[in-house]
Protein backbone atom coordinates (compact mmCIF):
# COMPACT_ATOMS: atom_id res chain seq x y z
CA UNK A 1 0.00 0.00 0.00
CA UNK A 2 1.20 2.96 -1.25
CA UNK A 3 1.15 6.90 0.60
CA UNK A 4 -0.56 9.38 -2.06
CA UNK A 5 -0.96 13.05 -1.53
CA UNK A 6 -3.02 15.38 -3.98
CA UNK A 7 -2.13 18.75 -4.20
CA UNK A 8 -5.29 20.21 -5.55
CA UNK A 9 -7.62 23.08 -5.00
CA UNK A 10 -10.20 22.00 -7.25
CA UNK A 11 -12.84 20.02 -4.59
CA UNK A 12 -15.15 18.44 -7.74
CA UNK A 13 -11.38 16.95 -9.17
CA UNK A 14 -10.22 15.61 -5.31
CA UNK A 15 -13.00 13.63 -3.68
CA UNK A 16 -13.73 11.45 -6.39
CA UNK A 17 -10.32 10.76 -7.58
CA UNK A 18 -9.26 10.23 -3.84
CA UNK A 19 -11.96 7.39 -3.20
CA UNK A 20 -10.66 6.48 -6.17
CA UNK A 21 -6.99 6.08 -5.31
CA UNK A 22 -8.05 4.51 -1.56
CA UNK A 23 -10.53 2.20 -3.68
CA UNK A 24 -7.14 0.40 -5.06
CA UNK A 25 -5.57 -0.16 -1.76
CA UNK A 26 -3.53 3.10 -1.23
CA UNK A 27 -3.61 5.53 1.35
CA UNK A 28 -4.33 9.42 0.54
CA UNK A 29 -4.40 13.03 1.76
CA UNK A 30 -5.71 16.02 -0.01
CA UNK A 31 -3.46 19.06 0.51
CA UNK A 32 -5.29 22.19 -1.12
CA UNK A 33 -2.24 24.48 -1.89
CA UNK A 34 1.56 24.25 -2.39
CA UNK A 35 2.74 25.93 1.11
CA UNK A 36 -0.21 23.20 2.70
CA UNK A 37 1.41 20.42 0.36
CA UNK A 38 4.99 20.96 1.22
CA UNK A 39 4.73 21.05 5.03
CA UNK A 40 2.70 17.66 4.80
CA UNK A 41 5.90 16.56 2.64
CA UNK A 42 8.19 17.70 5.32
CA UNK A 43 5.99 15.44 8.19
CA UNK A 44 5.14 12.46 6.28
CA UNK A 45 6.86 10.00 3.84
CA UNK A 46 4.70 10.01 0.28
CA UNK A 47 5.61 7.78 -2.23
CA UNK A 48 3.40 10.01 -4.84
CA UNK A 49 2.50 12.99 -5.51
CA UNK A 50 -0.13 14.43 -7.67
CA UNK A 51 0.83 18.28 -8.15
CA UNK A 52 -2.07 20.58 -10.04
CA UNK A 53 -0.36 23.25 -12.01
CA UNK A 54 -2.68 26.12 -11.49
CA UNK A 55 -2.82 26.64 -7.24
CA UNK A 56 -4.17 29.57 -5.43
CA UNK A 57 -0.34 30.55 -4.40
CA UNK A 58 1.85 29.45 -6.81
CA UNK A 59 2.66 27.46 -10.11
CA UNK A 60 2.82 23.72 -9.27
CA UNK A 61 5.99 23.72 -11.72
CA UNK A 62 7.92 25.54 -9.12
CA UNK A 63 7.18 23.21 -6.55
CA UNK A 64 8.44 20.00 -8.79
CA UNK A 65 12.02 19.96 -7.08
CA UNK A 66 10.79 21.59 -3.40
CA UNK A 67 8.55 17.71 -3.09
CA UNK A 68 11.44 15.99 -4.54
CA UNK A 69 14.12 17.90 -1.64
CA UNK A 70 11.82 16.09 1.01
CA UNK A 71 13.28 13.34 3.14
CA UNK A 72 10.92 10.56 1.34
CA UNK A 73 11.43 11.76 -2.06
CA UNK A 74 8.29 10.86 -3.56
CA UNK A 75 7.44 10.72 -7.51
CA UNK A 76 6.04 14.01 -8.80
CA UNK A 77 3.11 13.53 -11.39
CA UNK A 78 1.84 16.92 -12.38
CA UNK A 79 -1.79 17.27 -13.44
CA UNK A 80 -4.02 19.54 -15.27
CA UNK A 81 -6.53 20.99 -16.88
CA UNK A 82 -5.03 23.29 -18.87
CA UNK A 83 -2.12 20.92 -20.41
CA UNK A 84 0.37 22.17 -23.05
CA UNK A 85 3.23 21.08 -24.81
CA UNK A 86 5.48 23.62 -23.17
CA UNK A 87 4.34 22.90 -19.91
CA UNK A 88 4.66 19.07 -20.41
CA UNK A 89 8.64 19.59 -21.05
CA UNK A 90 9.23 22.04 -18.10
CA UNK A 91 7.43 19.44 -15.48
CA UNK A 92 9.92 16.28 -17.01
CA UNK A 93 12.97 18.91 -17.47
CA UNK A 94 12.21 19.57 -13.85
CA UNK A 95 12.01 16.26 -12.43
CA UNK A 96 8.36 15.36 -12.52
CA UNK A 97 7.89 11.47 -13.29
CA UNK A 98 4.90 12.32 -15.63
CA UNK A 99 1.95 14.89 -16.82
CA UNK A 100 -1.43 14.13 -17.21
CA UNK A 101 -4.26 16.13 -18.09
CA UNK A 102 -7.49 16.32 -16.65
CA UNK A 103 -10.36 14.58 -16.19
CA UNK A 104 -8.05 11.29 -16.55
CA UNK A 105 -9.55 8.21 -17.02
CA UNK A 106 -9.09 6.18 -14.48
CA UNK A 107 -7.79 3.03 -15.55
CA UNK A 108 -5.01 4.74 -17.14
CA UNK A 109 -4.28 6.30 -13.84
CA UNK A 110 -4.50 2.82 -11.95
CA UNK A 111 -1.71 1.63 -14.17
CA UNK A 112 0.08 5.02 -14.02
CA UNK A 113 0.59 4.45 -10.24
CA UNK A 114 1.25 1.02 -10.55
CA UNK A 115 4.02 1.90 -13.07
CA UNK A 116 5.35 4.62 -10.86
CA UNK A 117 5.53 2.12 -7.43
CA UNK A 118 7.24 -0.22 -9.53
CA UNK A 119 9.59 2.21 -10.78
CA UNK A 120 10.22 3.78 -7.05
CA UNK A 121 11.29 0.23 -5.79
CA UNK A 122 13.17 -0.59 -7.90
CA UNK A 123 15.19 2.75 -7.70
CA UNK A 124 14.79 2.44 -3.75
CA UNK A 125 16.70 -1.22 -4.07
CA UNK A 126 19.16 -0.01 -6.67
CA UNK A 127 20.21 2.91 -3.84
CA UNK A 128 20.40 0.88 -1.16
CA UNK A 129 22.43 -2.07 -3.26
CA UNK A 130 24.67 0.39 -5.14
CA UNK A 131 26.98 2.55 -2.85
CA UNK A 132 29.13 5.12 -5.16
CA UNK A 133 31.99 6.73 -4.72
CA UNK A 134 31.84 10.43 -4.98
CA UNK A 135 34.36 11.41 -3.29
CA UNK A 136 35.33 14.12 -6.03
CA UNK A 137 31.63 15.52 -6.08
CA UNK A 138 30.48 18.15 -3.27
CA UNK A 139 27.14 18.70 -2.94
CA UNK A 140 23.15 17.10 -1.92
CA UNK A 141 21.26 19.29 -4.36
CA UNK A 142 17.77 16.89 -5.81
CA UNK A 143 19.32 17.75 -9.18
CA UNK A 144 23.01 16.56 -8.50
CA UNK A 145 21.54 13.51 -6.81
CA UNK A 146 19.72 12.59 -10.11
CA UNK A 147 22.47 13.01 -12.02
CA UNK A 148 24.78 10.84 -9.93
CA UNK A 149 21.71 8.19 -9.86
CA UNK A 150 22.51 7.94 -13.54
CA UNK A 151 26.39 7.80 -13.24
CA UNK A 152 25.49 4.58 -10.67
CA UNK A 153 23.57 2.60 -13.35
CA UNK A 154 26.06 3.71 -16.00
CA UNK A 155 29.09 2.22 -14.21
CA UNK A 156 27.65 -1.25 -14.25
CA UNK A 157 27.36 -1.07 -18.15
CA UNK A 158 29.81 -0.25 -20.78
CA UNK A 159 27.49 2.01 -22.27
CA UNK A 160 28.53 5.73 -23.32
CA UNK A 161 28.29 8.95 -21.20
CA UNK A 162 27.45 11.88 -22.58
CA UNK A 163 27.24 14.84 -20.67
CA UNK A 164 26.03 18.22 -20.47
CA UNK A 165 26.04 21.53 -18.35
CA UNK A 166 27.96 24.94 -18.40
CA UNK A 167 31.41 26.03 -18.29
CA UNK A 168 32.74 25.03 -15.09
CA UNK A 169 29.70 23.00 -13.61
CA UNK A 170 32.36 20.33 -12.94
CA UNK A 171 31.89 18.06 -16.27
CA UNK A 172 35.53 16.27 -15.79
CA UNK A 173 34.85 15.63 -12.36
CA UNK A 174 31.81 13.80 -12.76
CA UNK A 175 33.16 11.66 -15.83
CA UNK A 176 36.06 10.72 -13.56
CA UNK A 177 32.95 9.75 -10.48
CA UNK A 178 32.11 7.36 -12.99
CA UNK A 179 35.39 6.14 -14.02
CA UNK A 180 36.00 5.41 -10.21
CA UNK A 181 32.49 3.53 -10.42
CA UNK A 182 33.37 1.19 -13.36
CA UNK A 183 35.14 -2.26 -13.97
CA UNK A 184 37.66 -0.08 -15.43
CA UNK A 185 38.57 1.77 -12.74
CA UNK A 186 42.08 0.13 -12.18
CA UNK A 187 43.13 1.45 -15.61
CA UNK A 188 43.66 4.71 -17.06
CA UNK A 189 41.13 8.06 -17.58
CA UNK A 190 43.03 9.53 -20.54
CA UNK A 191 41.16 13.07 -21.03
CA UNK A 192 41.57 14.78 -24.85
CA UNK A 193 40.58 18.23 -24.94
CA UNK A 194 38.87 18.71 -28.76
CA UNK A 195 39.22 22.43 -28.44
CA UNK A 196 43.09 21.90 -28.84
CA UNK A 197 43.17 18.93 -31.39
CA UNK A 198 44.09 20.81 -35.07
CA UNK A 199 41.92 19.11 -38.10
CA UNK A 200 45.03 18.21 -39.56
CA UNK A 201 46.75 16.72 -36.60
CA UNK A 202 43.28 14.78 -35.02
CA UNK A 203 44.04 11.45 -36.53
CA UNK A 204 47.76 11.17 -34.99
CA UNK A 205 46.91 12.31 -31.45
CA UNK A 206 43.81 9.72 -31.89
CA UNK A 207 45.09 6.75 -33.64
CA UNK A 208 48.89 7.57 -32.88
CA UNK A 209 51.60 6.65 -35.90
CA UNK A 210 54.47 4.54 -36.96
CA UNK A 211 57.43 6.14 -37.96
CA UNK A 212 58.29 7.85 -41.50
CA UNK A 213 54.21 7.89 -42.30
CA UNK A 214 54.42 11.75 -42.48
CA UNK A 215 57.34 14.45 -42.51
CA UNK A 216 58.99 14.75 -38.89
CA UNK A 217 57.20 11.25 -37.71
CA UNK A 218 60.49 10.14 -36.83
CA UNK A 219 59.63 7.71 -33.88
CA UNK A 220 56.37 5.65 -33.33
CA UNK A 221 53.58 7.15 -31.13
CA UNK A 222 51.49 5.83 -29.16
CA UNK A 223 47.68 7.16 -29.91
CA UNK A 224 45.18 8.60 -26.96
CA UNK A 225 42.81 5.80 -28.23
CA UNK A 226 45.59 3.13 -27.14
CA UNK A 227 46.38 4.70 -23.73
CA UNK A 228 43.32 4.20 -23.30
CA UNK A 229 42.54 0.80 -24.01
CA UNK A 230 40.74 -1.45 -21.28
CA UNK A 231 40.56 2.15 -19.55
CA UNK A 232 38.28 5.40 -20.15
CA UNK A 233 38.72 7.91 -23.07
CA UNK A 234 36.87 10.97 -21.90
CA UNK A 235 36.40 13.75 -24.99
CA UNK A 236 36.41 16.95 -23.30
CA UNK A 237 34.00 19.62 -25.34
CA UNK A 238 33.40 16.94 -27.76
CA UNK A 239 31.26 19.46 -30.12
CA UNK A 240 34.83 20.95 -30.79
CA UNK A 241 35.93 17.68 -32.65
CA UNK A 242 36.62 18.39 -36.21
CA UNK A 243 34.26 16.53 -38.32
CA UNK A 244 36.77 14.15 -40.03
CA UNK A 245 37.91 13.11 -36.61
CA UNK A 246 34.20 12.35 -35.96
CA UNK A 247 33.97 10.00 -38.68
CA UNK A 248 36.97 8.67 -37.47
CA UNK A 249 35.72 8.49 -34.20
CA UNK A 250 32.76 6.96 -35.54
CA UNK A 251 34.51 4.09 -37.17
CA UNK A 252 36.56 2.97 -34.40
CA UNK A 253 33.17 2.88 -31.95
CA UNK A 254 31.36 0.66 -34.79
CA UNK A 255 34.08 -1.22 -35.39
CA UNK A 256 35.95 -1.62 -32.39
CA UNK A 257 39.02 -1.22 -34.11
CA UNK A 258 41.83 1.37 -35.25
CA UNK A 259 44.85 1.64 -37.48
CA UNK A 260 47.22 4.15 -36.76
CA UNK A 261 48.74 6.42 -39.33
CA UNK A 262 51.04 4.73 -41.68
CA UNK A 263 50.34 1.07 -40.53
CA UNK A 264 49.44 -1.97 -42.58
CA UNK A 265 46.81 -3.54 -40.17
CA UNK A 266 43.75 -2.48 -37.68
CA UNK A 267 44.28 -2.99 -33.93
CA UNK A 268 41.74 -3.75 -31.47
CA UNK A 269 40.47 -1.57 -28.88
CA UNK A 270 38.25 -1.62 -25.84
CA UNK A 271 37.59 1.17 -24.42
CA UNK A 272 34.60 3.34 -21.76
CA UNK A 273 34.16 6.79 -23.94
CA UNK A 274 32.27 9.44 -22.02
CA UNK A 275 31.66 13.01 -23.78
CA UNK A 276 31.20 16.37 -22.59
CA UNK A 277 30.31 19.55 -24.12
CA UNK A 278 28.61 23.23 -23.02
CA UNK A 279 27.17 23.12 -26.51
CA UNK A 280 23.53 22.34 -27.70
CA UNK A 281 24.76 19.09 -29.84
CA UNK A 282 21.45 18.61 -31.34
CA UNK A 283 21.30 21.99 -32.76
CA UNK A 284 24.90 21.29 -34.72
CA UNK A 285 23.14 18.10 -35.77
CA UNK A 286 20.80 20.53 -37.55
CA UNK A 287 22.89 22.88 -38.48
CA UNK A 288 25.48 20.22 -40.54
CA UNK A 289 28.08 20.54 -38.39
CA UNK A 290 28.34 17.61 -36.08
CA UNK A 291 27.59 13.81 -37.39
CA UNK A 292 23.89 12.80 -36.16
CA UNK A 293 24.78 9.39 -36.04
CA UNK A 294 28.16 9.89 -34.04
CA UNK A 295 25.87 11.71 -31.42
CA UNK A 296 23.62 8.82 -30.96
CA UNK A 297 26.79 6.53 -30.28
CA UNK A 298 27.50 9.27 -27.38
CA UNK A 299 24.48 9.76 -25.98
CA UNK A 300 23.74 6.22 -24.41
CA UNK A 301 23.47 7.85 -20.57
CA UNK A 302 22.97 11.36 -20.23
CA UNK A 303 23.76 13.40 -17.38
CA UNK A 304 22.86 17.22 -17.29
CA UNK A 305 25.04 19.18 -14.46
CA UNK A 306 22.94 21.97 -13.42
CA UNK A 307 24.61 25.21 -13.11
CA UNK A 308 25.38 26.38 -9.69
CA UNK A 309 22.88 28.85 -9.38
CA UNK A 310 20.23 26.27 -8.97
CA UNK A 311 22.33 24.71 -6.25
CA UNK A 312 22.55 27.43 -3.78
CA UNK A 313 22.49 24.85 -0.68
CA UNK A 314 25.53 23.46 -2.10
CA UNK A 315 27.04 26.39 -2.40
CA UNK A 316 28.39 26.20 1.26
CA UNK A 317 29.27 23.14 1.39
CA UNK A 318 31.92 23.96 -1.77
CA UNK A 319 33.12 26.79 -0.16
CA UNK A 320 33.88 25.11 2.84
CA UNK A 321 35.69 22.01 1.23
CA UNK A 322 37.94 24.36 -1.23
CA UNK A 323 38.79 27.01 1.55
CA UNK A 324 40.28 23.78 3.28
CA UNK A 325 41.75 22.51 -0.11
CA UNK A 326 43.13 25.88 -0.75
CA UNK A 327 44.47 26.94 2.68
CA UNK A 328 46.03 23.36 2.71
CA UNK A 329 47.80 24.32 -0.90
CA UNK A 330 49.09 27.75 0.77
CA UNK A 331 50.26 26.03 3.75
CA UNK A 332 47.89 28.08 6.19
CA UNK A 333 45.65 26.97 9.00
CA UNK A 334 42.44 26.86 7.28
CA UNK A 335 39.91 30.28 8.27
CA UNK A 336 36.67 30.37 9.52
CA UNK A 337 33.99 32.65 7.65
CA UNK A 338 31.94 35.21 8.36
CA UNK A 339 27.95 35.00 8.11
CA UNK A 340 27.87 37.70 6.19
CA UNK A 341 30.54 36.37 3.68
CA UNK A 342 28.38 33.38 3.53
CA UNK A 343 25.45 35.23 2.54
CA UNK A 344 27.10 36.69 -0.25
CA UNK A 345 28.52 33.41 -1.63
CA UNK A 346 25.18 32.13 -1.63
CA UNK A 347 23.36 35.55 -3.06
CA UNK A 348 26.15 35.94 -5.98
CA UNK A 349 25.01 34.57 -9.25
CA UNK A 350 28.14 32.53 -10.39
CA UNK A 351 28.20 32.29 -13.82
CA UNK A 352 31.15 30.36 -14.26
CA UNK A 353 29.54 27.89 -11.83
CA UNK A 354 31.88 25.80 -9.53
CA UNK A 355 35.53 26.95 -11.54
CA UNK A 356 34.77 30.93 -10.82
CA UNK A 357 34.14 29.75 -7.03
CA UNK A 358 37.02 28.29 -6.39
CA UNK A 359 38.76 31.35 -8.49
CA UNK A 360 37.21 33.92 -6.24
CA UNK A 361 38.35 31.60 -3.17
CA UNK A 362 41.84 31.66 -3.99
CA UNK A 363 41.97 35.46 -4.55
CA UNK A 364 39.69 35.26 -1.32
CA UNK A 365 41.95 33.27 0.89
CA UNK A 366 45.03 35.15 -0.60
CA UNK A 367 43.71 38.50 0.13
CA UNK A 368 43.46 37.52 3.78
CA UNK A 369 46.35 35.45 4.02
CA UNK A 370 47.19 36.79 7.62
CA UNK A 371 43.71 36.55 8.73
CA UNK A 372 41.81 33.83 10.35
CA UNK A 373 38.42 35.22 9.04
CA UNK A 374 37.16 35.67 5.62
CA UNK A 375 34.52 38.93 5.42
CA UNK A 376 33.12 40.44 2.55
CA UNK A 377 35.78 43.29 1.98
CA UNK A 378 38.50 40.00 1.22
CA UNK A 379 36.35 39.41 -1.57
CA UNK A 380 37.58 40.42 -4.97
CA UNK A 381 36.82 44.09 -5.90
CA UNK A 382 34.65 43.50 -9.29
CA UNK A 383 32.09 41.12 -6.63
CA UNK A 384 32.14 43.74 -3.93
CA UNK A 385 31.33 46.56 -6.77
CA UNK A 386 28.66 44.21 -7.63
CA UNK A 387 26.91 44.20 -4.81
CA UNK A 388 27.28 47.79 -3.96
CA UNK A 389 25.05 48.52 -7.36
CA UNK A 390 23.15 45.89 -6.97
CA UNK A 391 21.83 47.32 -3.74
CA UNK A 392 21.84 50.99 -4.57
CA UNK A 393 19.41 49.82 -7.45
CA UNK A 394 17.69 47.31 -5.25
CA UNK A 395 16.71 50.23 -3.11
CA UNK A 396 15.73 52.83 -5.08
CA UNK A 397 13.39 50.41 -7.46
CA UNK A 398 11.72 49.45 -3.49
CA UNK A 399 11.91 53.15 -2.32
CA UNK A 400 9.64 53.60 -5.84
CA UNK A 401 7.47 51.19 -5.22
CA UNK A 402 7.08 52.79 -1.74
CA UNK A 403 6.08 56.24 -3.21
CA UNK A 404 4.19 55.15 -6.21
CA UNK A 405 1.97 51.85 -6.92
CA UNK A 406 1.06 53.08 -10.37
CA UNK A 407 4.23 55.16 -12.28
CA UNK A 408 4.53 58.69 -12.81
CA UNK A 409 4.77 58.32 -16.26
CA UNK A 410 1.24 56.49 -16.67
CA UNK A 411 -1.28 58.04 -13.70
CA UNK A 412 -4.14 56.97 -15.73
CA UNK A 413 -3.36 53.38 -15.82
CA UNK A 414 -4.77 51.45 -12.58
CA UNK A 415 -2.95 48.25 -11.40
CA UNK A 416 -4.34 44.94 -11.88
CA UNK A 417 -5.26 43.43 -8.36
CA UNK A 418 -2.24 40.62 -9.40
CA UNK A 419 0.17 43.79 -9.74
CA UNK A 420 -0.87 45.38 -5.88
CA UNK A 421 -0.49 42.03 -4.88
CA UNK A 422 3.10 41.51 -5.91
CA UNK A 423 3.99 45.05 -5.29
CA UNK A 424 2.27 44.31 -1.63
CA UNK A 425 4.29 41.07 -1.22
CA UNK A 426 7.65 42.80 -1.97
CA UNK A 427 7.58 45.49 0.47
CA UNK A 428 6.32 43.03 3.17
CA UNK A 429 9.30 41.04 2.16
CA UNK A 430 11.62 43.98 2.23
CA UNK A 431 10.21 44.83 5.50
CA UNK A 432 10.36 41.14 7.09
CA UNK A 433 13.84 41.30 6.32
CA UNK A 434 14.80 44.51 7.90
CA UNK A 435 12.99 43.68 11.18
CA UNK A 436 14.12 39.84 11.05
CA UNK A 437 17.55 41.22 10.70
CA UNK A 438 18.13 38.96 7.65
CA UNK A 439 17.19 35.74 9.60
CA UNK A 440 14.99 32.92 8.07
CA UNK A 441 14.22 31.45 11.44
CA UNK A 442 13.49 34.36 12.95
CA UNK A 443 11.36 35.75 9.83
CA UNK A 444 9.16 33.21 9.46
CA UNK A 445 8.23 32.68 12.89
CA UNK A 446 7.08 36.41 12.50
CA UNK A 447 5.37 35.96 9.06
CA UNK A 448 3.22 32.99 10.73
CA UNK A 449 4.21 31.10 7.43
CA UNK A 450 6.54 27.61 7.09
CA UNK A 451 9.90 27.88 6.17
CA UNK A 452 9.73 26.73 2.44
CA UNK A 453 6.53 28.80 2.02
CA UNK A 454 9.04 31.66 3.00
CA UNK A 455 11.64 30.75 0.88
CA UNK A 456 9.01 30.08 -1.96
CA UNK A 457 8.28 34.00 -1.49
CA UNK A 458 11.91 34.99 -1.25
CA UNK A 459 12.72 32.78 -4.59
CA UNK A 460 9.64 34.04 -6.22
CA UNK A 461 10.69 37.90 -5.90
CA UNK A 462 14.57 37.12 -6.55
CA UNK A 463 15.38 37.75 -2.30
CA UNK A 464 17.74 35.60 0.29
CA UNK A 465 17.92 35.32 3.84
CA UNK A 466 20.43 33.61 5.80
CA UNK A 467 19.65 30.37 6.93
CA UNK A 468 19.62 31.13 10.91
Amino acid sequence: MAKILIVDDDRMFCEPFSFYIEGIGHQCQIAENLYEGLNMARKNDYDIVFLDVILPDTSGLEGINHFKKAASSPEVIIITGSGDARGAEAALKNGAWDYLEKPPSYSNIKLLVGRALEYREKKLRFREQKFLNRELVIGNDVKLRDCLETVAKAAVSGGSIFITGETGTGKELMARTAHINSPRAKQNFVTVDCTNIPANLAESLLFGHIRGSFTGADRDQEGLIKQADKGTLFLDEVGDLHLSAQKSLLNVLQKKMFRPLGAKKEIPCDFRLISATNKDLKQMVEAGSFRKDLYFRLNVFHIHLPPLRERAEDIKLLANHYIYKICDEFGINTKGVSKDFTDILMRYEWSGNIRELVNVLHTTIANAVNEPVLYPHHLPLDIRIHFCKKGIKREQVHKDARLNIVPETDKTRFPSLKEFRNLAELNYLNDLIEISEGSASRAYEIAGISRSGLYLLLEKYGLRMKAN
